[in-house]
């Protein structure tokens, strides 16, 4: 699950979809920057390459700490959980809040977390931070930051 936690991390940050809405800011193809992220419990994806579409599909795609390749998706629902495509038993809930803020409620097999994702006012880096438990009930914390491609 680890894997997962890792992954949905990633996508997390970025399906803050707000995707319906084509001028959105969370629109485009958003690149994790591994070296100003933290992971708590790590280790962190090694690459993570996250896309949103104006229609709504939240598509990423990572490299693991092992090197596999881990490819998932879903489409978002305005305050709706939706299955994740790519990850056994896995859900999100999206709350957009405003045009550059947006909250994720994960179910990521036995993972529990709880995403904000807030997009600075250069329009160009993503802060994603995350919360909750994981496999076993151990907590988790990260802090995962994107560059927009």
């Amino acid at each position: 699950m680890k894997c997962f936690r890792a992954g949905i991390l990633a996508v997390a940050v970025l399906s803050f979809a707000m995707a319906a809405d084509s001028d959105s800011a969370f629109v485009g193809t958003w690149k994790l920057d591994a070296a100003k992220s933290k992971f708590t419990p790590g280790p962190g994806p090694k690459a993570e390459t996250v896309t949103i579409s104006p229609d709504g599909k939240v598509t990423i795609d990572e490299t693991m700490p092992d090197g596999s390749a881990l490819n998932w998706s879903y489409t978002y629902a305005e305050d709706q959980t939706v299955p994740i495509t790519g990850m056994d038993n896995s859900s999100v809930k999206e709350k957009r809040l405003d045009s550059r803020h947006v909250e994720h409620d994960w179910k990521l097999g036995e993972s529990t977390l709880h995403g904000k994702g807030v997009i600075m006012k250069n329009g160009k880096t993503m802060r994603y931070t995350m919360t909750g438990t994981g496999p076993g009930g151990k907590p988790e914390s990260d802090v995962m930051i994107f560059e927009k491609q």
